[in-house]
Formats: structure tokens, C-alpha cells, sequence
């Protein structure tokens, strides 16, 4: 089980700051701002990580755990995937098992057709809040 960790709750880490990597950060701080704005009402019942560890191998872009429900979804923000990389992601994330709940579930963020302006970018991330 992953310690509870309260100092970096709702805080986002920079993963890598090269130019490359500028709309990836970017939208994984949308992403965290759009999940604790639906849930602020129930913030007390919320957990949002950024490069949170969910075990040796995986480490998502963000981690988003609701108590209440008892689930856990994990976001992966890429760049370039295919069929084969989105089933080996998602059969990790389902075999995953974390104590005290009952679903991990991934939903993966493609970049490449994520808009460059910043207010069609914030609209087109709304499909993904869960």
C-alpha cells in the first residue's frame, strides 16, 4: 500500500523541463486544476498526485484516488502510441492491486490531438475528467 503523503497532495511535479515536454506539463496541470475544481466540494475524499510511483514499474502522470468510491484512476499524457503500447498499459493499470480499493483505472491523454490554444485546449481536456 502507498503511504498517504498529504504534503504533495494536489501539487504538481515537473517531470522534465525541456521545451519538448512544455504542452505535456501543461496539460497535466489542466488536468489536475479540472479534477480538483469537480471535486472540490469533496476534497477531504480526494487524492491527486503528479508522478506518483503506483509500484516499481509504473508511474502516471497523475494519480487520482477517490475514497468514497473506493477507485483509483491513473492519467498517462502521450506523445506517440499504438494499439499494442495502449493494451500493455491498460492490462498493467487493471492488474494493478492497491489495497482498499476496488478499480485502477487508466485513461490515456493523447497530445497529438490536443489543440495549441490554450482555451481549446482547456475545452478539449473536459472529455477526460472523470
Amino acid at each position: 500500500m502507498n503511504p498517504i503523503n498529504w504534503n504533495e497532495n494536489f501539487k504538481i511535479r515537473i517531470a522534465n523541463s525541456s521545451k519538448e515536454f512544455q504542452k505535456h506539463e501543461v496539460i497535466k496541470l489542466l488536468v489536475m486544476m479540472k479534477l480538483i475544481e469537480k471535486h472540490k466540494l469533496d476534497k477531504n475524499w480526494i487524492r491527486i498526485y503528479s508522478e506518483f510511483p503506483v509500484d516499481d514499474n509504473l508511474i502516471p502522470d497523475i494519480y487520482f484516488e477517490d475514497i468514497k468510491s473506493k477507485s483509483i484512476i491513473c492519467y498517462e499524457i502521450q506523445k506517440n502510441m499504438g494499439d499494442e503500447y495502449i493494451k500493455r498499459k491498460t492490462k498493467q493499470y487493471n492488474e494493478l492491486n492497491i489495497a482498499f480499493f476496488n478499480t485502477v483505472d487508466l485513461i490515456i491523454i493523447p497530445i497529438k490531438n490536443a489543440p495549441n490554444d490554450l482555451n481549446e485546449l482547456n475545452n478539449y481536456l473536459d472529455q477526460y475528467i472523470i
